[in-house]
C-alpha cells in the first residue's frame, strides 16, 4: 500500500485577470469560438492553461516521490488508479 503525505495544491487561477496577447492557430480559435462563443473565450483558455499547470505540478510531485523512494511499482500504480477512478465515480 502506498502511503504519502497529503499535499495542499497551490492556489492558481484565483487572481485578478490581466490582459495578455497570445498567438494561436486559426483552427484552434475557430473551434473554441464555436464551442463557447466570443464572450467566454478567455475563460476557456484560462481553464486550459490552469489544467496544464496542474498536470505539470502533479508530474513534479511524482518525480519528487520517485527521486526519494524509487520507482512506483505496478501494484501501487494499479492501487492508485483504482482509488482515482473511485474518487471520480467510475
Amino acid at each position: 500500500m502506498l502511503v504519502v503525505e497529503r499535499i495542499t495544491p497551490p492556489e492558481i487561477g484565483t487572481g485578478h485577470a490581466v490582459k495578455v496577447s497570445v498567438s494561436l492557430p486559426q483552427d484552434l480559435v475557430d473551434e473554441v469560438r464555436a464551442r463557447v462563443g466570443p464572450r467566454e473565450f478567455s475563460a476557456y483558455v484560462a481553464e486550459a492553461v490552469e489544467q496544464r499547470l496542474r498536470l505539470q505540478m502533479l508530474g513534479e510531485i511524482v518525480d519528487d516521490y520517485v527521486a526519494k523512494h524509487g520507482p512506483i511499482s505496478a501494484e501501487v500504480a494499479q492501487e492508485v488508479d483504482a482509488e482515482w477512478r473511485a474518487a471520480l465515480g467510475r
